[in-house]
């Protein structure tokens, strides 16, 4: 294809997050708020961007992600701290996304997130390199904009939320197979949208 393009790279949890996490939920579910406050402080940030990937509406993606919130508080007695609290999150999360797509027929123009890694080429003093990277972004999220919303809504999960793919398919209540299917027809779909942008670009 001549360029390198990759998805964003997931947050990782250390095990201290997650013990802390878990203490979190378990005050909040007693019903202690300003634990709850406080997940809503770490996760909020990155539900919002991924509805509003999901959406690529920035006012449905906040309705979503608020939303998304209240039914997580509604629920945390069903909570099993056992498990990882973040695939039982993001089935919420996607779940709500669902429910406004039906609801709100909208064009899907995927935005682009402000990333640290881009920040950071401008503050070395490379412009050319940061544009091109800004580029490079761009045309893979126009792509991703392009995909059905269950093959976008895969690959999001898997390639930017960065779930493991029995994950992905708890969070779309689907089966492995299904998954992998959906991913491997998205990444064929990006590949040919980027391949025919790049041939029209020379």
């Amino acid at each position: 294809m001549g360029i390198t393009l990759s998805m964003p790279a997931p947050t990782e949890v250390t095990e201290h997050q997650h013990d802390e996490l878990s203490r979190w939920i378990g005050l909040a579910a007693s019903g202690d708020l300003s634990a709850f406050e406080s997940v809503i402080r770490r996760f909020e940030r990155q539900v919002l961007l991924t509805c509003q990937r999901l959406l690529g509406n920035i006012d449905d993606a906040q309705d979503a992600a608020q939303e998304t919130f209240v039914r997580v508080f509604r629920n945390l007695s069903r909570v099993d701290r056992n498990r990882r609290f973040e695939p039982w999150l993001y089935r919420i999360a996607v779940n709500v996304c669902r429910d406004t797509w039906k609801k709100r027929q909208r064009h899907v123009e995927v935005p682009l997130p402000e990333e640290g890694g881009l920040r950071d080429l401008s503050r070395r003093g490379d412009p050319y390199r940061t544009l091109r990277a800004r580029q490079e972004q761009r045309m893979l999220y126009d792509a991703l904009a392009t995909l059905p919303k269950k093959e976008r809504t895969a690959i999001v999960m898997r390639d930017i939320e960065g779930f493991s793919t029995a994950e992905v398919a708890g969070i779309l209540g689907s089966s492995e197979g299904t998954v992998r299917s959906q991913i491997s027809t998205a990444r064929i779909k990006i590949y040919k949208a980027l391949e025919g942008k790049l041939r029209r670009a020379k």
